[in-house]
């Protein structure tokens, strides 16, 4: 009788997360809007994607955020679970493991409404002025063109303000942050033309160290998440809610 009164205490005095044990991934990021937003109101398009297919799986997600060389570095260590927005190579791939992918970057010339600008490779930019981030990953190709003047800056802020002065011919951003940019500041898309054929397209992923002990359990939840809002069509409105 005390066995039975004791572990009816215990059930009534744990908390029920003690009770019934979540799924946590423990994740970690450094802000890149919009895709990771360290915001009370909006956590991010990628945060939103991977919460959700995780959630479909019965995980649950809890976000740090950290510089991105930290964030990697955790990962690696297994200090962290998973890393959320991630690119592959071949030297991550020595140390990580990847997902499926969930959305692509897509880096697009653009330049305003009305401007004589089309892109079909790096022999139509000849004699051009481009707008640039200083220190962003561009392909090598891209890099050592000569035919082509890079203007760099800090900010999109500011290869915006020279496009606008005809200061440059067109600026380099990935889509999906681009239009977020004009929308968060209060610009008006239609000033501005994204070139259709974009300069690169990256597949974004989450990614996990290979030595974790839970590696394929991670991503085999993640993909089957992921594949579930593909097929409902939840992707996209959670895109269009980010542009």
């Amino acid at each position: 009788m005390f066995t039975r009164a004791l572990i009816l205490f215990t059930l009534l005095v744990l908390p029920a997360h003690a009770q019934m044990p979540v799924n946590v991934v423990w994740t970690i990021q450094d802000e890149w809007p919009p895709y990771i937003i360290d915001s009370d109101s909006k956590n991010g398009l990628a945060h939103d994607i991977i919460s959700e297919a995780f959630a479909d799986q019965g995980y649950q997600i809890k976000n740090t955020i950290k510089p991105w060389s930290r964030a990697l570095r955790e990962v690696m260590t297994q200090r962290f679970d998973i890393a959320l927005t991630v690119w592959k190579s071949s030297e991550r791939l020595v140390f990580l493991s990847f997902s499926d992918p969930y959305l692509t970057n897509s880096l697009v010339f653009v330049t305003l409404k009305g401007n004589r600008f089309d892109y079909s490779g790096l022999p139509s930019l000849t004699d051009k002025r481009i707008g640039v981030l200083r220190g962003y990953a561009y392909d090598d190709t891209f890099l050592q063109a000569e035919n082509f003047d890079r203007m760099e800056s800090d900010s999109l802020a500011t290869n915006v303000r020279k496009l606008k002065a005809n200061r440059i011919d067109a600026l380099i951003a990935d889509k999906i942050f681009f239009r977020w940019y004009v929308k968060t500041n209060q610009m008006d898309i239609n000033d501005f033309e994204l070139v259709a054929q974009p300069l690169a397209v990256n597949p974004l992923h989450i990614a996990i160290s290979r030595e974790h002990p839970k590696r394929e359990e991670i991503l085999s939840a993640f993909n089957a998440g992921l594949k579930a809002l593909q097929q409902s069509g939840r992707i996209a409105e959670l895109i269009e809610q980010y542009q």
